[in-house]
Parts: C-alpha cells; structure tokens; sequence
C-alpha cells in the first residue's frame, strides 16, 4: 500500500478527513500529536517566543529553552532535522520519527499532523496533502466539528496555527510549512463538502500507490 500525510490548521477538517481516508483505504490511523488542549497549553510559551525573535537580543539557547518548555507542556511533536545538542532534542521525538518510517516502510499509514511531511518528503509511495482555507471559514467550520462558540474556536484557532507555525519555523529552519511544493494536493476544505474532501484524497492516493506518477 502506502502512506498519506495530512497537514491541516485549525478548523480544515483534519481530524474527521484523515480517519475517514485511512478507513477507506484500510490504513493505520496515526493522530497528531498536539490536539486542542494542548495547542491551549502552548500559547502562553509561544507568544513568548514570538516576542524574544521580534527583541534585538535574540540567544538561541534562550530561544530553545522557551520553544522546549512549550513542547514539554503540550506534548508537541514537529521532528527536526539538527542535533539533539542544539535543541533539547530528547529520545521521544526519536522514537516519534522512527515510528512514522517504520509505519511507512511496512503497512502504511494516514498520518494526521506529526510533520510527517517532511518526516517522509520525497518517498514515491506517500501523498502529502494540505488542508487549509480562509480564517473566519475555518472558524465557522470548527464551531460545527467541535460544538463550540464562536469566540472560543477563534481563541483555540489562533493557539492551534500559532503552535504548529512556530515549531516548524524553529526545528525545519528554512522550510515553510504553508509552502505549495511540499504538498501533492492543497485542498480548501472549507469551499467544498468535507465528503468530497475524503473521496479526492482517496482517488489522488490509489492513483500514486497504484504507480500512476512516479515523481516526488
């Protein structure tokens, strides 16, 4: 079979499209690592991050230790290319990385989150898909997939893409987590039903398990 990765901000959809993708492909589930609470969780550390890299006094030791307190508090994963003496890197995100190749290399997975974009760039036998849309769009999305108000999925919106903004920032210098070219389908899934997102991402990846595009 193969491997899909699905990258999505807050209220795109991710958490009732990628189990639905992986049922109909009858793949392995592989949930984010940092869902609501958690993104609540990180906030406070993040935004002070935001503001030390806006400072003229910018220490990268300090700059770590305030991105790890906020990986410690949340129990976000984003996985990182530099040497574990340069970020606080520790043995979960190890296994974390290593767990998301197995799974590739084996039965295959839906991957939701998890950076398994760049986890897995460049293997012929995985899709990447982004899911994305307008802000308010996304919002009035998430209000009907989690049942909450108005104000409180703008709050948790805002967490959530600010969160996972700034860990790839931070562990994938250079990289830009919205960039097109790191994706083979960027969906908005708020223009067209969440059914119709589900039923194009499982033909795209039929078509590339099956070999019918060999690039990358």
């Amino acid at each position: 079979m193969g491997t899909v990765t699905i990258a999505a901000t807050y209220g795109a959809g991710g958490s009732v499209v990628a189990p639905r993708v992986a049922e109909a492909l009858g793949l392995r589930m592989i949930d984010r690592a940092m869902g609501r609470s958690q993104a609540a969780a990180a906030a406070a550390p993040l935004q002070d991050a935001e503001r030390y890299l806006e400072s003229d006094e910018l220490h990268e030791s300090r700059l770590t230790a305030i991105l790890s307190r906020a990986m410690s508090v949340s129990g976000l994963w984003a996985g990182m290319p530099l040497p574990p003496e340069d970020i606080g890197y520790d043995q979960r995100i190890m296994e974390t990385e290593k767990a998301l190749r197995q799974a590739a290399d084996t039965t295959g997975a839906v991957i939701l989150g998890r950076a398994g974009v760049f986890v897995l760039a460049g293997r012929p036998d995985t899709l990447h898909v982004r899911l994305d849309g307008p802000m308010e769009a996304r919002c009035r999305q998430a209000m009907v997939i989690t049942s909450t108000e108005y104000n409180q999925a703008s709050r948790e919106m805002k967490d959530g893409d600010r969160a996972r903004h700034a860990y790839i920032q931070h562990f994938y210098p250079g990289e830009d987590w919205e960039h097109p070219r790191h994706y083979h389908l960027v969906l908005d899934s708020t223009a067209v039903s969440l059914d119709t997102v589900v039923a194009i991402i499982v033909g795209a990846a039929r078509d590339r398990f099956a070999g019918g595009r060999t690039g990358a």
